[in-house]
Order: C-alpha cells, then structure tokens, then sequence
C-alpha cells in the first residue's frame, strides 16, 4: 500500500480502485483527486475541470464523485474539442445563434469546454442518473455557467427541450463505451451505450431542418466499417486524435455535419 499522509495506508488511485463498487459513488476529498493525478499520470493536476486546477475547483466549492474523476473529459481534451467545434463554427454565417447539446452530460466538463469557446452559446445536457446529475447541478450552479441541465433520458426528452429553428446545433455525443473499446479491434462505434448511429437518427428526428455539427469523442484506435458508415452518412466530416494521453490511450473527435457546408 502506498501513503500521502503520515500514518495512512491507502490504496493505489488507479481505474480498478476509482470504479470499484464500494469507491464509485463516493464523494472523494482534494487529496484524493490529486493522488489519483500522481498515481495514474504523475500529476497532481491532471483532473484539472472547468478551467481550474484540483486545488481552484475544490475551494470554489465543486465536489465530485470517484467515478467522475475518471470518467470526466479533462481540461486539456475539452479544450482541444473546444477549439476544434470553434473551427468549424466560424463558418457559419455571421451573427448565427448556436444551442449545445450533451445528452450524456456526465461532469458537464465537455460542455463547459466547447461553449468556452463559442462565447453567447447557450448549452443543454442530459443526465440520466441521479446522483450525477445532483451533483453536477450543485457545481454548475456554483460557476454561473450558461447551461441548463435536465433529469433523464434524453431520448425521451429531447424532443421537449429543444432550441428554435434558427439555431445551428452542436451535439456532443460521448456515451458510455462499456464492451465498445476492444484491446484488438479499439473502438466499436456500433457497440457504444446507445450505438452513435441511433443517438444520430434522433437528433435528426429533433432538428430534422437545423443545421448541426456532430462531435464524437473517438479513440485513437477504431473499428474502421462502423467508423465509415457514419463518415458517409455526413455532408462533411473529419477525424481528430489529439497528443493527450487518458486512462485508456489518446482520444479524439470525429466531427460531422449536416445541412451545415463546413
């Protein structure tokens, strides 16, 4: 057993310890985060959230669960994703209104990133389990950020929470990978919790006429047929891995859109 504190043993911080049954839901304390930082990445900072350091984000009253500290897109990700959705709505024409979307909000960290980057965007996530998305209200709430979180299934909702049909839309689409990432094959886009494919058909159920940007965060490592039945699906579309190291390997954005001439 390793130590931070004089006369603690405690556990090494890594995936397996984070995701274990009786450590997943818990709230954990700064040194805890910054542990798992030193433990996993060799840095006390790398679960750096909504533009601060451990440190910052815990004196400014957020708090997250085990879980969330490795399930999060970190700084360095969501900003690269953030930059890269900026990229693209540049072309847009001037003046144009943007609604971002996150139907699996988690953290809410990807969502912070990219409308840090899309300055008067309004963001919406969805979160399906309760004491995540308690949790993320509290700390959303605590930065005065302009996004609007709703409890549920967004396939159910969705259609009830919707912005006007003059906005260009930018769905983030990050479900849960489960059995999807593969040591051989990588990255099943078939096989995520729901597959892309489906989560794709009801944004363009919801906003058949909006012009909309699809980010997919990706791995670095993909199955190539499911990857290309999306590409072809898209008027435009691009694949970005990024130079960032996570708990599984580099990850990445496959960007695409839809009545939008990128």
């Amino acid at each position: 057993m390793a130590s931070d504190r004089p006369g603690d043993r405690i556990p090494h911080y890594d995936r397996d310890f984070l995701l274990s049954p009786g450590k997943r839901n818990q709230i954990i304390e700064l040194w805890e985060v910054e542990k798992f930082g030193r433990d996993s990445f060799g840095d006390p900072n790398a679960v750096s959230l909504y533009g601060m350091t451990p440190a910052q984000w815990h004196a400014r009253g957020v708090r997250i669960l085990a879980r969330t500290a490795l399930e999060a897109v970190r700084d360095p990700l969501g900003n690269r994703i953030g930059q890269d959705v900026a990229r693209v709505a540049a072309t847009a024409p001037p003046g144009s209104a943007f609604g971002v979307i996150d139907p699996f909000v988690g953290s809410c960290n990807a969502l912070f990133s990219i409308l840090r980057h899309l300055p008067g965007a309004v963001g919406l996530g969805f979160e399906l389990e309760q004491a995540i998305f308690d949790m993320t209200t509290r700390n959303i709430a605590s930065l005065a950020a302009p996004i609007r979180l709703v409890h549920g299934d967004y396939r159910a909702l969705l259609g009830q929470h919707q912005f006007p049909a003059n906005h260009r839309i930018v769905a983030f689409l990050a479900p849960p990978w489960a059995d999807a990432l593969g040591a051989e094959m990588g990255l099943d886009l078939d096989r995520t919790k729901p597959p892309i494919g489906e989560i794709i058909g009801d944004f363009e159920r919801a906003y058949p006429d909006n012009p909309i940007l699809y980010v997919i965060e990706v791995h670095e490592h993909l199955v190539p047929e499911p990857l290309a039945e999306l590409r072809a699906g898209f008027e435009w579309s691009e694949l970005s891995v990024y130079d960032i190291a996570g708990p599984t390997g580099r990850h990445g954005v496959l960007l695409g859109t839809n009545r939008w001439k990128a």
